[in-house]
């Protein structure tokens, strides 16, 4: 959770790296379920915007990050991780005013194909937490959905 330069990602006006930054601390070392969970919905908000529908540069490492809760932290932060990976697949775009994440390994990367990388390339551990019965298995549908989508393609809406 460290390795990320919050404040280094060039975004729109809307991102806010210090929310980002809080909600990564609040993730490092939560008081509770509930405080996990309202962390990542923090990152979420902080990295994009819902009523928009876009996408800001910086939802690239958040992606990362979601992925790491969805592995590690069953229970509430894990769905609110879930839900915000599914709501962004296919149905948002990236912020017109920073379509590009400037990842530190391999440059400039579209911000939509940045994500779904990250997230094709967990397909392992979703299928592993897809089967997991941890915390009433809630979060089995969500992750199943995800791995559906993973197949079809970003696109798959149509958006």
């Amino acid at each position: 959770m460290d390795a990320v330069d919050w404040s280094r990602i060039t975004d729109s006006r809307a991102y806010s790296s210090e929310l980002a930054r809080a909600a990564v601390d609040a993730l490092r070392r939560p008081r509770s379920a509930e405080h996990a969970a309202r962390a990542v919905a923090d990152l979420r908000y902080a990295v994009s915007n819902d009523h928009a529908g876009t996408l800001y540069p910086a939802a690239v490492p958040a992606t990362t990050l979601f992925l790491k809760v969805i592995a590690d932290l069953p229970g509430p932060a894990r769905g609110e991780a879930l839900d915000a990976l599914l709501d962004w697949w296919g149905r948002f775009v990236a912020d017109p005013e920073c379509e590009t994440y400037d990842d530190p390994e391999r440059g400039p990367v579209d911000v939509r194909e940045g994500i779904a990388e990250r997230i094709r390339m967990a397909t392992g551990m979703l299928r592993r937490v897809a089967e997991d019965p941890s915390a009433g298995g809630h979060h089995r549908p969500a992750a199943k959905e995800l791995l559906r989508n993973i197949e079809t393609g970003w696109d798959h809406t149509g958006i």
